[in-house]
């Protein structure tokens, strides 16, 4: 069951001609999950993506992450690409 999540954006820009121009952008979703029977430690999965300007590409990071079941993670990544959308929709306006 997920305890929390932390979400944090961060975006580089170059000014050139008076124009603002996009280097770089990460945007980042951590979920955290108390402990299971098997260990003694908190747990954290996060998802990210990650531009240096060739375009997005996505990232796990976790030392541990134990779910019962796929629907599980499923639910998880789609909670990440639902948010990741909508900052992505909010530039375009």
């Amino acid at each position: 069951m997920i305890r929390k999540i932390f979400i944090s954006l961060s975006k580089d820009y170059k000014m050139t001609d008076r124009k603002k121009y996009l280097l770089s952008q990460d945007f980042q979703m951590t979920f955290t999950q108390d402990v299971d029977c098997c260990d003694t430690k908190d747990q954290f999965i996060t998802i990210k993506t990650q531009n240096g300007g060739g375009g997005d590409f996505y990232v796990i990071e976790t030392e541990r992450w134990a779910f019962d079941n796929i629907p599980e993670l499923i639910t998880i990544l789609k909670r990440f690409e639902a948010s990741d959308s909508l900052i992505k929709q909010k530039e375009l306006e």
